[in-house]
């Protein structure tokens, strides 16, 4: 059953990764291509998500696994919930309940860095990227929970850029969770191997502002 467990987990984060290379790179945006390969980026990265808990709770803990879990699940979660909320200008329960945990998770992730971090000294690498990551969940989960109470304010196409940076963000996190895992292929040395967590991010944040003030020129947004 683990077994089965691990490899399905495997396959669902190697399928999420090309989907959503293939959304994000290939064919027109809101195209039939984009839709279908999204669908397929979204379900995979829900399998991720519940594959990984699955894990955390009866096979080992692992804090790498849950925080990018929770992180990139969230960030597909928001980015496909953002297209429905389009259509009926209604926010429901179920995304005010996911951006209200998503906030508490990432506080708890700052908590158990800061925890790392003090039993070692301030060595730890993990702690430091548990501070990382856990200050962007708690982020993101706040800044959807105050898009949802201003939806009557926001700008024409805010769920574009809603839909993308969160479909962005959760593509960026897939990466990192490749890079980190298997990361002894670059032969990297140990105490580089931080790099691999942030590179991604380093690299992906630039590319989708960038995009983004490309579209707001293109939609001729005001820029927020």
């Amino acid at each position: 059953m683990e077994q089965a467990l691990v490899i399905s987990h495997v396959i669902a984060g190697i399928t999420s990764l090309l989907s959503g290379i293939i959304a994000g790179f290939f064919g027109r945006k809101g195209g039939k291509l984009h839709r279908q390969v999204g669908r397929v980026f979204f379900w995979s990265m829900f399998w991720v998500f519940v594959s990984a808990m699955l894990i955390i709770s009866f096979v080992r803990f692992n804090a790498f696994l849950m925080v990018i879990a929770v992180f990139s699940f969230y960030m597909a979660f928001s980015g496909y919930r953002v297209l429905k909320i389009k259509r009926t200008m209604k926010v429901e329960p179920i995304d005010w309940i996911a951006a209200i945990v998503t906030i508490i998770f990432g506080l708890i992730m700052l908590g158990l860095g800061i925890n790392y971090l003090v039993n070692s000294d301030f060595s730890s690498v993990l702690g430091y990227l548990c501070l990382f990551f856990g200050f962007f969940t708690a982020q993101t989960g706040w800044k959807n929970y105050m898009a949802f109470r201003k939806l009557a304010e926001a700008e024409k196409m805010w769920w574009w850029f809603a839909h993308m940076s969160s479909m962005s963000g959760s593509l960026i996190a897939a990466i990192t969770a490749f890079l980190v895992q298997n990361g002894r292929i670059f032969g990297l040395p140990s105490e580089f191997g931080w790099a691999l967590w942030v590179l991604p991010a380093i690299v992906g944040v630039p590319f989708v502002t960038y995009s983004a003030r490309k579209y707001r020129a293109r939609f001729k947004t005001q820029t927020v």
